[in-house]
């Protein structure tokens, strides 16, 4: 092997999935730098319509061979991908552990605490888990869980099509990773502050927040982007193309009034639930960590771009907002494409950023 092969390493393909689409991002790492090699957004088939919720869930071996042959086609190597499990699929814990310095065995005792709690056997989930700061005498972790039934099917979903999984991640430690360059903690060169990420996927939102380089709590909201979707077709019947619009894929034209008056509409009632859902997650943490300020808000996913919902977050919460738009993203996406597809890929980018597998 090459000296100049040994500096350049190839990431799996990160795959990040919902009912709407999928988005697909490929890095490689060469002299300490990441660069992208191939991104990619396209809608989902919507085949496989889960007959109990009404979601799209894992896609199926039909439409993953789809996938395959369009990821090969805008130019992603290799076969591996690192992919997350759907968040409505997980459940957080929070407990408390002997802290890591006692020597106990910490991995047993939360997967038995964990148990207990879920009334179930102790090889029956997949979890990831980490302590969170010191407050007092208390030592308390934080556990995101997955049964392991739905780890294990989506593996043998993607098998099905000849990718081999090589990455199983939570999605809020891939959001961090994806939005890593905008949280105060490597960018101010300070003390630690309280960052709170909003990454507003299409059914759902994650509002993570941040002590520092460590997660302190996660809220889960069950709304997301898709709504402002329906809304656009159903109650103001536009064409896909208008709804685009209103999503964020491309820019509503300066002339076009009435379809900015539909966009406010459409996105008014959710920005002021996520503003609200946000300011509870805040003063929860802030609460918690009295002493520590607060840094900003760090926003993904859909609607990251959206100054309707900026607003709406600074008129609740007073704290600026800014958008994730890992900057090796910047330098692949041209300038010229619409949309915020930047923020939108970043959980895909902080899923293929996993260089561990």
């Amino acid at each position: 092997m090459s000296l100049l092969a040994k500096k350049r390493q190839l990431s799996s393909i990160g795959l990040d999935v919902d009912d709407h689409e999928f988005r697909a991002v490929q890095l490689v790492r060469e002299q300490g730098s990441l660069r992208a090699v191939a991104w990619a957004v396209f809608p989902r088939l919507h085949q496989d319509r889960d007959a109990e919720d009404g979601s799209f869930g894992v896609p199926g071996e039909e439409e993953l061979a789809w996938a395959s042959m369009i990821l090969s086609r805008r130019g992603f190597k290799g076969s591996t991908v690192s992919v997350a499990p759907r968040t409505r699929d997980c459940t957080q814990h929070v407990f408390e552990l002997p802290p890591p310095e006692s020597g106990a065995p910490l991995e047993q005792l939360a997967r038995a605490e964990i148990a207990r709690a879920r009334k179930c056997g102790v090889g029956d989930f997949e979890m990831g888990y980490w302590a969170l700061p010191q407050r007092g005498r208390t030592s308390e972790t934080m556990a995101v869980v997955c049964p392991a039934r739905v780890i294990e099917s989506m593996i043998d979903s993607y098998e099905s099509v000849g990718l081999e999984t090589v990455g199983i991640d939570l999605a809020e430690v891939a959001i961090i990773r994806g939005v890593s360059e905008q949280l105060s903690c490597n960018s101010s060169g300070g003390e630690p502050m309280i960052d709170t990420v909003l990454h507003l996927g299409w059914g759902s939102t994650l509002a993570i927040v941040t002590l520092g380089d460590r997660i302190v709590y996660v809220r889960r909201v069950g709304r997301g982007a898709g709504e402002v979707w329906d809304h656009a077709l159903g109650r103001f019947g536009l064409s896909n193309k208008g709804a685009r619009a209103v999503i964020g894929d491309f820019e509503t034209p300066e002339h076009d009034t009435q379809l900015e008056k539909i966009r406010l509409g459409c996105w008014n009632a959710l920005s002021k639930e996520i503003a609200s859902e946000l300011d509870v997650a805040v003063a929860y943490v802030s609460h918690s960590f009295r002493m520590v300020p607060l840094g900003r808000i760090v926003m993904s996913g859909f609607g990251a771009q959206n100054s309707q919902l900026r607003s709406q977050l600074d008129l609740t919460l007073g704290i600026p907002a800014v958008s994730a738009a890992p900057s090796a993203l910047v330098d692949a996406i041209p300038a010229s494409t619409p949309g915020d597809l930047p923020s939108r890929l970043a959980f895909a980018y902080g899923l293929a950023a996993r260089f561990d597998v």
